[in-house]
């Protein structure tokens, strides 16, 4: 029953999503706000674009996908729309924890005002990137990244035109 209603929501918040691109041809205010994320060692290694119900991340300018968060009872449940707009839940975040799609724990993530930090199981600094807006979607959204949750195709299938 857990998962129907998961489910239905999952649905609900694609097509809200979906909704809310067809609304882009009108900018609302400052959006997207965009930030880089930094790996472990401070290097670039992709950006965010953050709207109010879920971020966009890029690696070299391509999108690998669109995260949302739904929050269901205290659980942030990440879903994924991929490039091809298929709806995935990868998995999850509780009090600080991420979590993948089989209820193993990756690592965890801590935000303040300011900036998002991402961390491994050890306890050693997987990453970090400013998160001015909406901070638990950006948080968990680039936790999922830097945790390997959301990864890109595999080279082979990106086509170019």
């Amino acid at each position: 029953m857990l998962r129907l209603a998961l489910a239905f929501c999952a649905l609900v918040w694609a097509f809200s999503l979906f909704a809310e691109e067809g609304r882009q041809h009108t900018p609302l205010g400052p959006f997207p706000l965009e930030g880089k994320i930094y790996n472990g060692q401070g290097q670039l290694v992709a950006s965010a674009k953050v709207y109010p119900r879920y971020v966009e991340i890029f690696e070299e300018g391509q999108l690998l996908g669109k995260v949302g968060i739904m929050v269901d009872k205290g659980w942030a449940h990440i879903h994924l729309i991929n490039q091809d707009d298929s709806l995935a839940m990868v998995g999850y975040a509780h009090k600080g924890r991420i979590f993948n799609s089989k209820d193993q724990p990756l690592g965890t993530y801590f935000w303040t005002p300011t900036y998002s930090y991402v961390y491994d199981l050890d306890g050693k600094r997987v990453g970090h990137t400013k998160c001015i807006a909406w901070p638990r979607v950006c948080s968990v959204a680039v936790a999922g990244y830097l945790l390997k949750l959301i990864q890109g195709p595999p080279p082979e299938a990106i086509q170019t035109p």
